[in-house]
């Protein structure tokens, strides 16, 4: 009977040792997700902070470059969008007037934020909501 018992308790205690271990890893996922949510906002720029979304990403990036040319690719790597979700945002902005294609390189279309236009009360609007975020 003892055996059996034994036994028994053997593959319970494997069992609860592989709760705790699932268990264990749920909490490390959570603290990384909490963590880099707190991160992610320390380092977004002002437009995502505020409205989110790809367009205002492209916006933030039009912060830090101004209006030197971008292609779709560059653009797509300096805000971690997909190729194809970076160009429907610019394409959106183009149809505001924010965007203007340049010239081709190579393959490659080449963006330039027009930043002398209306985005310049924009981006000065972006600019001072991130001094004060900061300030905080």
């Amino acid at each position: 009977m003892n055996l059996i018992w034994l036994i028994t308790n053997k593959n319970l205690f494997w069992n609860i040792t592989i709760i705790v271990e699932n268990l264990k890893a749920i909490k490390i996922q959570l603290l990384s997700k909490d963590s880099k949510d707190s991160e992610e906002y320390a380092t977004r720029g002002p437009f995502a902070s505020i409205f989110g979304g790809p367009v205002a990403r492209l916006l933030d990036q039009a912060l830090i470059v101004g209006n030197m040319e971008q292609t779709i690719t560059i653009l797509a790597e300096s805000t971690n969008l997909s190729y194809k979700t970076t160009k429907a945002a610019l394409e959106k902005l183009e149809k505001m007037g924010f965007v203007a294609p340049t010239r081709k390189i190579g393959n490659a279309q080449a963006y330039r934020f027009l930043v002398e236009n209306h985005l310049n009360g924009l981006l000065a609007c972006g600019v001072e909501f991130q001094r004060n975020r900061t300030d905080i």
